[in-house]
């Protein structure tokens, strides 16, 4: 069974470190995640750069009885990941150091899930559309300038114009509930939102659970490289994983920016991943009045604030919350710049999206609302 074990939404993790340059979680960490059910409790999956440095490492391992399970060679990434079955009595921490003494090049980590981030559904019934007025997006929407990725649930295709969706299942138990993917495709490409664009949907959430593995994550984001997809949103949220940040720290040198949901787990709690990543764009939820989100995660890695409470979703006829929600809207804020080209690096599109943003809470830069509410800052035309 793929996940023996998995969290409820928005699992709390407590790790170590400092939030802008985190370190791989300590032996009592990794256990402490086993316990509270993040972790698969009988792998451990390991990222190397060469057929060499695989080929060695499979020798190797199968000596101290750890049997290959899957190889996998990540084109766009350029990177293998490899996938062992423990030994019986083996514990995670000792994998992961059984593996990187077995091949130094290697980054190894156990298996880790990753939640979507919405929480709740309301029944307010006016102010349907404050989230476009408050970031001035105009009613007609924006054209997209750069190919647009998504990493969620399934998308129920048949809710958008049949030609708008190319998506992939990296699942083999196929999410039925379309909800929660077919809700942030709306925000993307919905009504109003980005127009004359394709949108590459992941599927990466299986049948029954509220999200996925660490492996259906980067096989994810390996497609969307070789689609060059070259933005992508993220409503997904979990513990640090050292392979997640090896395979982000590969698709970002490669061109990809990154927009994540920063997490629903509350202002107390330690930050959460891949948002919390230092090339990751981190999105934090604000309210019709511009307030924060009650449950959204805090710290010096949020990057932007976005609506994301009470937000009207026109596909579902629903309204939601949640840091997943806000993402959305970056995303397609970003994408929607023409000047931001292909060649922009995450670094110069924070910088391009900070100068029009509307700063929020303590002066400057902030653990709340990072650099303040985003805008469509006129570069879009309608």
């Amino acid at each position: 069974m793929r996940f023996k074990l998995y969290v409820l939404l928005g699992i709390l993790v407590m790790l170590s470190g400092c939030t802008t340059a985190p370190i791989e979680p300590s032996a009592a960490d990794i256990a402490s995640l086993q316990s509270a059910g993040v972790a698969d409790d009988t792998n451990v999956i390991v990222i190397v750069e060469t057929e060499q440095a695989a080929n060695q490492l499979a020798v190797n391992a199968a000596r101290g009885g750890y049997q290959l399970t899957k190889k996998t060679v990540l084109s766009g990434l350029k990177l293998i990941v490899m996938d062992f079955e423990r030994p019986k009595g083996i514990s995670g921490t000792v994998a992961v150091s059984d593996m990187k003494k077995m091949e130094p090049s290697a980054v190894a980590a156990v298996d880790a899930f990753y939640s979507v981030q919405t929480n709740t559904e309301t029944t307010i019934s006016d102010a349907r559309h404050y989230a476009a007025d408050m970031i001035h997006w105009p009613q007609k929407g924006c054209p997209a300038h750069r190919k647009v990725g998504m990493i969620d649930g399934t998308i129920d295709a048949e809710a958008f114009a049949s030609d708008l969706i190319n998506a992939r299942s990296f699942t083999k138990n196929l999410d039925d509930n379309t909800a929660h993917a077919t809700a942030i495709a709306s925000l993307l490409i919905g009504p109003g939102r980005l127009r004359e664009t394709e949108l590459y949907g992941a599927a990466v959430i299986a049948n029954n659970q509220p999200g996925a593995g660490l492996q259906e994550v980067v096989n994810a984001l390996n497609w969307m490289l070789e689609e060059n997809v070259s933005i992508v949103n993220i409503s997904l949220a979990g513990p640090y994983n050292s392979v997640l940040e090896r395979v982000i720290d590969a698709a970002v040198a490669r061109g990809m920016v990154i927009i994540a949901a920063a997490g629903n787990d509350g202002a107390n709690s330690q930050p959460l991943y891949p948002a919390a990543f230092n090339n990751v764009i981190a999105v934090t939820a604000i309210d019709a009045a511009q307030e924060i989100y009650a449950e959204a995660v805090q710290g010096q890695h949020i990057d932007f604030a976005a609506p994301g409470v009470d937000v009207f979703v026109d596909t579902s006829n629903r309204y939601l919350s949640g840091t997943s929600i806000a993402a959305p809207f970056v995303t397609a804020l970003i994408a929607s710049d023409a000047r931001l080209n292909n060649e922009a690096k995450v670094k110069e599109v924070r910088e391009h999206v900070a100068r029009a943003a509307i700063d929020l809470g303590g002066t400057g830069h902030d653990p709340v609302f990072g650099a303040g509410l985003v805008r469509q800052s006129g570069s879009c035309t309608p």
